[in-house]
């Protein structure tokens, strides 16, 4: 004889409460499995100077196309940049990120987003160097012969560290985060000038 007959009631409810801890456990892995990535990657504090905000640089080709009717459709190439400079209990952290727009005669449109996050180590008054530990990277192909998405999650080589050279100057009160090759000792050609975003 059974003595406790299981109605619909407790089986939904258990499935739901499995549900729920099967995801929450699935969760905190995900989570520990994000801070691994970061625990062992060398960091240092992040300058005041350059916390608070975003770091921004972009523009537009010179070059428009224009349909059959004369009218302008778009710009010929497009670019952006920006550098996130935050801390996460003491370790400095940058996130990096770029997009890219090319636009062909033909209304063929690609564009091409690159994300990289990890650490970052200062050295000195104006050496630093990013420690990718994560990132991925998206072409989306419109008006092309093969239009689409595709993506890939940056490995290996992709997550080598960058050592650049940085400065801030103010042009017209406004900080200028100027980025330089590390060979470029003399502070002559610098490879991009950010401005600060909040």
């Amino acid at each position: 004889m059974l003595l406790f007959q299981p109605n619909s009631f407790y089986i939904k409810t258990f499935l739901v409460v499995l549900t729920v801890s099967f995801l929450s456990c699935k969760k905190s892995t995900d989570a520990q499995q994000q801070d691994d990535l970061y625990k062992n990657s060398l960091s240092t504090s992040i300058p005041a100077a350059l916390k608070g905000g975003l770091w921004f640089w972009g523009s537009i080709g010179p070059v428009s196309y224009y349909d059959r009717d004369g009218h302008e459709v778009g710009n010929g190439t497009e670019a952006a940049r920006q550098y996130n400079f935050t801390e996460v209990q003491g370790q400095g952290r940058l996130e990096f990120t770029q997009y890219l727009g090319l636009r062909n005669a033909s209304n063929c449109v690609t564009e091409i987003y690159t994300t990289k996050k990890g650490t970052v180590v200062f050295e000195g008054v104006d050496k630093l160097t990013f420690y990718p530990v994560e990132g991925n990277f998206k072409t989306v192909k419109k008006g092309c012969s093969e239009n689409g998405t595709t993506t890939r999650k940056a490995e290996g080589a992709d997550l080598k560290p960058e050592t650049l050279l940085w400065e801030i100057d103010k042009s017209s009160g406004k900080p200028l985060l100027y980025i330089y090759n590390s060979t470029d000792t003399a502070k002559q050609n610098p490879v991009f000038v950010y401005s600060f975003a909040q």
